[in-house]
């Protein structure tokens, strides 16, 4: 009784030191390039869907093909966070002066709605809703929830859509309302560049607000080591060898 007290104590101590985006990923509904769409009454062959893990950190997926002449159909699959998504087509690979397509469903699970909006500037009121320069089919702009996933799905014609692709994960809770659909900004983002010919894309750096105001001012922060990272020991290796050293006390 007394070995299984102290194993099961070294047990929590041990789930202390993994870290925080384990766990949580670990109750998110995940996604990746070889699960099957759960989307009913899609358009198109999913087979011929290029796949790209565009954001490690935040399990974005982006799903994208050429299906017509000129027209091009996208399906973005990110967590359902209570927050909005979003995803930017830009020239040069920053956000000012970049067409977004933004699209949230609220955490009750009721009302939702995607648009375009025009990036302006760094200020909310430089970020205007229906707005831009994206050409979107009419009717293919959409949102929905399944399996505590968000996929929001659209056309673009276009005979080769912008490389240069934004995403971003609006503050917790927060919904764009009418009669603005104003934005807050971001909790954090990240960049891609897209070869659509071929399909990879090279992923840039996360990166969250701070007290900078521009976008060249912003850096990604290193996250701290864990416990036993710091040690150069894997959570599960430094658990095997405290449980080894209680049970040698005992």
């Amino acid at each position: 009784m007394k070995l299984c007290s102290v194993s099961f104590i070294f047990s929590v101590i041990a789930i202390q030191f993994l870290p925080l985006s384990t766990i949580v990923k670990g109750q998110q509904a995940l996604d990746s390039c070889n699960s099957t769409l759960p989307l009913e009454d899609l358009a198109l062959n999913s087979s011929l869907l290029q796949c790209v893990e565009v954001w490690t950190d935040q399990n974005y997926i982006l799903r994208y093909a050429k299906t017509v002449e000129n027209t091009w159909s996208f399906i973005l699959s990110t967590p359902a966070s209570n927050a909005y998504i979003a995803i930017g087509f830009s020239t040069n690979g920053r956000m000012v002066g970049s067409s977004a397509i933004v699209g949230w469903i609220t955490s009750d699970g009721g009302s939702g709605d995607a648009k375009q909006y025009l990036l302006g500037g760094m200020l909310p009121g430089d970020v205007i809703a229906d707005q831009g320069d994206l050409n979107i089919v009419n009717g293919s702009l959409m949102i929905e929830s399944v399996s505590s996933r968000l996929y929001m799905s659209f056309q673009l014609t276009a005979e080769l859509p912008r490389e240069k692709l934004l995403y971003a994960m609006g503050p917790a809770d927060f919904f764009p309302s009418s009669p603005e659909f104003r934005l807050r900004e971001h909790q954090s983002k990240t960049t891609t560049t897209i070869n659509y010919n071929t399909g990879p894309a090279t992923i840039g750096p996360t990166m969250s607000p701070g007290p900078a105001t521009t976008e060249a001012a912003q850096t990604r922060s290193a996250p701290a080591p864990s416990p036993s990272s710091a040690y150069g020991l894997s959570p599960s290796l430094l658990f095997f060898v405290i449980s080894l050293v209680a049970l040698k006390l005992y």
